[in-house]
């Protein structure tokens, strides 16, 4: 069972790479380009390796594409981390795998998108995140767009807990 299981995440994560790599090399607004043969960190990072415990787990730097693993519990909205940002919402364009929970994704229109366990996504720019059912999510995004909102939600966080 959990061969099939993994092979089917498996499956699921190759095509989103598949994909994003051959849309991304495509310059759009974002001027976003990979380089699929620049990498810094290892070509593998095993889930029990991977950093765990930060505000935004991440690794991996290849090509201008790094991956995060994250969870958060029900209810958990992520807007109030997003204040200051462009629309106070995330800039960041993801591509993911919802591994298990219930998440919605809402754009500045305030279109609502439902993603269940075992779904893919695609949150664009200008999306915040609300978490309906305690939930772990793997998803790719531009390198350097994450680190600096990193560094924002950290400041957040951080302002939140001097309160």
């Amino acid at each position: 069972m959990k061969t099939i299981k993994a092979m089917k995440v498996l499956t699921v994560m190759v095509s989103l790479l598949i994909c994003f790599a051959t849309t991304a090399q495509e310059k759009e607004s974002h001027e976003l380009v990979l380089h699929p043969h620049e990498f810094t960190t290892p070509l593998q990072i095993s889930k029990e390796d991977f950093p765990k415990g930060e505000v935004i787990n991440m690794a991996g730097q290849w090509g201008g594409l790094i991956a995060t693993i994250n969870e958060a519990p029900a209810g958990t909205d992520f807007t109030p981390f997003l204040v200051g940002l462009e629309d106070d919402l995330c800039q960041v364009p993801h591509w993911g795998y919802l591994e298990k929970g219930k998440i919605r994704i809402i754009d500045k229109n305030k279109k609502v998108v439902t993603v269940n366990a075992g779904g893919v996504f695609y949150m664009p720019p200008g999306h915040t995140l609300i978490v309906d059912e305690d939930m772990r999510f793997i998803d790719f995004s531009p390198e350097h767009q994450m680190v600096d909102l990193k560094k924002h939600v950290v400041k957040k966080v951080e302002g939140m807990s001097n309160n």
